[in-house]
């Protein structure tokens, strides 16, 4: 998608990003999603699915958060982390 100028402002096209994601059941109602290769990137949700739509909104935030400072994205190695009995790992990719 090629960049669009709106009046003055440029605006980017979006990149696309991979991310690490840790899901854990926390208790009978409760998902928990962690974003492994992206700190400061998790959320949760009453079902698997919610936690997992959930955690998208969050890394899109933690991006935007970024980008809006002019931070550098700390991007971590996943391959070492941890991961509890019982939990699920996933790959997902988004255009952010």
């Amino acid at each position: 998608m090629p960049a669009e100028t709106m009046g003055n402002a440029k605006q980017e096209s979006p990149a696309m990003y991979k991310f690490h994601v840790l899901l854990t059941k926390d208790d009978e109602d409760s998902f928990s999603a962690v974003v492994l290769n992206l700190p400061g990137a998790g959320s949760c949700g009453s079902k698997e699915e919610e936690a997992m739509e959930n955690v998208r909104e969050a890394i899109r935030g933690v991006l935007e958060s970024y980008k809006a400072s002019g931070e550098e994205i700390p991007w971590k190695d996943s391959s070492a982390a941890e991961i509890p009995p019982g939990a699920k790992q996933k790959w997902i990719i988004l255009n952010v």
